[in-house]
């Protein structure tokens, strides 16, 4: 039977809004707010406190080379020398030696003609800082024609007049040390009680200082003499006073002529005499007392180190020499009954 037309539509109304709740059910699920997530627990980090690095420190400086030492230039010496005497070329050769070379720059110039041109033109354009002079004939040179440059003399005995007057001139004592000389006599003739010595007015101080260094164990019985032939007056009337004699280099009151008669009267009297060279053991002397030539060359260089160091203001006119060269004619000393001499020469010293 056919459906009533109120009926069916009432059925399609129910559908629709069947329909229609179920969208409308759809909407509202997606219109609900979603649910809170669950929390998930986070580990909680401290802080670290953060401290700077240091600063570098800036860069060095590269260090500076250490200076070099100041090399003193090469110093001009001449050295000269009297040729033809005994020693006077050996010790010029030892001071060249010893000079250091690093220092000083030497020339050689033996005194055979000293007014020649060939001589003095090289040395005056050589302009050297300082002049050594062995012997007496090479310091008048050098005073005469050198004139201003600083001069070092040594085997001059009667030097007096080269000194003074505020001159850039020193020497080297011409003599041993007196007390070296009398303990090196002792030592081979120690019975000697007096001893006699003839000196020149210019060298009376000896006198003194060889009283002292004698002491009271042996008289000091001296003359001064003004000339060779009174030397030998004044000897022969000493000689019966005294057991030794002691002679110096003095060429004002001795002679070669006045030396021969000398030495042979006393080897006729018994009278034992020290000389200043050993060339004069052959005429007659008992015994040599003698610089060394190293020992010169010693004194000599120590004075041209101040003057090249500028620290000559307190640097004596005389720089003393500190060893001694002995030897004994074995001939005169067995005559004279000395016993126990040395044959050979020796060498003392200050202060041994």
């Amino acid at each position: 039977m056919p459906t009533p037309m109120p009926v069916r539509r009432a059925a399609l109304q129910a559908t629709a809004a069947a329909a229609w709740l179920a969208l409308a059910g759809c909407a509202s699920l997606h219109d609900e707010p979603p649910a809170a997530p669950v929390a998930t627990p986070v580990e909680v980090v401290p802080e670290l406190e953060i401290v700077p690095a240091p600063a570098a420190p800036p860069p060095r400086a590269a260090p500076r080379p250490a200076p070099r030492p100041r090399v003193p230039a090469q110093r001009d010496v001449v050295v000269l020398f009297q040729e033809g005497i005994a020693g006077y070329s050996e010790i010029a050769a030892r001071i060249a030696e010893q000079l250091p070379t690093a220092r000083y720059r030497t020339a050689f110039v033996a005194i055979h003609a000293p007014d020649s041109p060939d001589l003095l033109a090289p040395l005056v354009a050589l302009r050297p800082a300082a002049v050594v002079a062995v012997g007496r004939e090479a310091a008048e040179f050098a005073r005469d024609h050198l004139v201003g440059t600083p001069l070092v003399f040594c085997q001059v005995f009667n030097y007096q007049e080269f000194l003074g007057d505020g001159k850039p001139v020193w020497g080297v004592s011409p003599m041993p040390p007196v007390a070296l000389q009398l303990r090196g006599w002792t030592s081979v003739d120690p019975s000697r009680r007096r001893i006699g010595l003839i000196v020149s007015d210019e060298h009376s101080t000896l006198i003194d200082d060889v009283r002292a260094a004698a002491g009271s164990a042996v008289e000091i019985k001296h003359e001064v003499s003004s000339s060779d032939r009174e030397t030998l007056y004044l000897f022969k009337r000493l000689a019966s006073q005294v057991d030794g004699f002691w002679l110096v280099p003095d060429n004002r009151i001795l002679s070669p002529n006045v030396l021969h008669e000398l030495l042979s009267y006393a080897a006729g009297h018994g009278v034992g005499v020290l000389v200043f060279n050993d060339a004069l053991l052959s005429w007659g002397a008992l015994m040599s007392a003698t610089s060394t030539p190293a020992d010169v060359a010693r004194g000599v260089n120590a004075v041209l180190d101040r003057i090249a160091a500028g620290t000559t203001k307190e640097l004596p006119p005389l720089t003393p020499l500190t060893e001694i060269k002995l030897q004994v004619n074995g001939d005169v000393a067995s005559r004279l009954g000395v016993g126990g001499a040395p044959e050979a020469s020796w060498v003392i010293r200050e202060p041994d």
